[in-house]
Formats: structure tokens, sequence, C-alpha cells
């Protein structure tokens, strides 16, 4: 069994969401003041915002992306928002694939349950793997075959959970958070949950 996300997929995801939070501290900032702030304006904002956020442990792995970043927008020409806008690839007419959107559930989860979601092979899963600690591993041989090459979910995917009740709420409450997808329960007994998730 090996973690499901690579270093790559993290970081990648990590700076969506940093992104994302600086747009939304933008927006909120702007509702409070009552009005739109200059291009100037907004790169002090964004300045001020990202120094903080690169002493926090939560964007610990994006420490020297984010001071790369404050020091290469210390020109008034440099537009962070729509640097940002594009690192969460938004388009006012487009939407997530479900491929996307999958990532994100897997990190939501892992950041929900404090742990690393799993890939393996069904036949290969060890169940007692970290005995006495919650795991969620997703069972696929292959996951690219899960999806089309446009980011499509072509065929289900399945689940295994090893958690106490708490837990596997939170992790059906995930799947519930993205739009695209819906879940159906295969196993569950005292110890594991087994579900699909359906595109």
């Amino acid at each position: 069994m090996k973690p499901l996300l690579s270093p790559q997929e993290r970081t990648h995801l990590l700076l969506k969401e940093l992104a994302l939070s600086a747009l939304l501290h933008l927006e909120f900032h702007q509702l409070d003041k009552g009005r739109k702030l200059t291009l100037a304006d907004k790169n002090t904002l964004f300045r001020l915002w990202l120094k903080k956020q690169s002493s926090s442990a939560r964007y610990k792995l994006l420490k020297k992306k984010i001071k790369v970043l404050v020091a290469h927008s210390q020109g008034n020409n440099y537009n962070l928002e729509k640097l940002f806008l594009e690192l969460i690839n938004f388009d006012e007419g487009s939407e997530l694939t479900a491929l996307e959107e999958y990532l994100l559930l897997v990190r939501s989860i892992e950041k929900d349950l404090g742990l690393t979601v799993l890939l393996s092979s069904p036949q290969k899963v060890e169940l007692d793997f970290a005995e006495g600690k919650n795991f969620v591993c997703v069972l696929a041989t292959d996951l690219n075959a899960h999806f089309s090459a446009n980011g499509q979910m072509v065929a289900p995917i399945t689940f295994l959970v090893r958690a106490g009740v708490t837990e596997r709420s939170s992790v059906l409450s995930n799947v519930y958070k993205f739009g695209q997808f819906s879940h159906s329960v295969l196993y569950e007994d005292s110890d594991f949950l087994r579900f699909e998730l359906i595109g």
C-alpha cells in the first residue's frame, strides 16, 4: 500500500487552497471596506496576508514558494489576484472535472481525519495496516482506468475505511460536499466500511 497523492499532487492542491483562501481574504476585506481596492492596494493586502501564511504549519510545504512570491510581487505591475485566479483555474463558464473533484475529496478526507489516504489493489490490501489507527484506502489496480482522458469518471471507485463511527460519518460527509459524486455502501461491520464512489 502506498500514499494515494504524490508529493507533487499535495503541493498542487495546497497551492490551490492557498490561492482560494487569498481570494476570499480579499473579497471579505473589500466587503468590509465597501469598495474595490486598486491593484497596488490588493497586492499590498495579499503580501501582508502571505507573510502570515508563510509561518503557519498549514502551509509549511509552501514556505519557500510563498517567500519567492512575496519577493517577486513588490512591483505594482505584478497582479497577484490574476495569478491566484489562474492557480484555481477560475473560469466563470467552467466546472471542475470529476478527477479534480476526486483529488480535492481525497485531500479533504486527509485533512479531516489527519491521515494519508492510501492506494492498494483489492488483492493486496493489508487489513491490519497501522493496527489500532484509522486508515482509508482506495482499492484500485489502476486508478487511471476510472477516469477518461478529459477527467470524467467512467467507473466507480471503492474506498475501504477502518475507523470509528464518527470518523466514518466524517468520510461520508466529505463525499456529500462534492456535488459530482454519490456513494453506495457495499459492506459495513464494527471495524470496516466499504463503499463505492459513483460519478
